[in-house]
């Protein structure tokens, strides 16, 4: 088990221990798994076209960014996973996109 010390972290005192449980392989393989279906989904809506530049992928990001931040608020647990996976879609996409070698800017 991975220990955490947090300072301020709501629920524990400053310098309390916060013990985190480990997550099995099998979650990491079906979160991939569920990541893949998230990009697919993506590319069956809005095609396969590159995002143009590195400032289109950071506008992308930080709106998933934002709408996780919101869901976190929100306390909706469904809504935060749904987000996190939006967030994770975008990400790959604009690295595939720079790999591409079609972000000019």
């Amino acid at each position: 088990m991975d220990v955490l010390r947090r300072q301020g972290y709501a629920g524990l005192e400053k310098g309390e221990v916060m013990e985190r449980q480990n997550i099995s392989e099998e979650l990491i393989e079906a979160a991939i798994t569920k990541l893949r279906e998230g990009l697919k989904y993506r590319l069956a809506q809005k095609g396969y076209g590159s995002f143009s530049s590195k400032h289109e992928i950071l506008g992308i990001v930080t709106e998933e960014y934002h709408e996780l931040v919101e869901a976190v608020h929100a306390g909706a647990m469904g809504d935060v996973s749904a987000e996190l996976g939006d967030l994770a879609v975008a990400a790959v996409f604009g690295f595939a996109c720079m790999d591409s070698g079609n972000v000019d800017w």
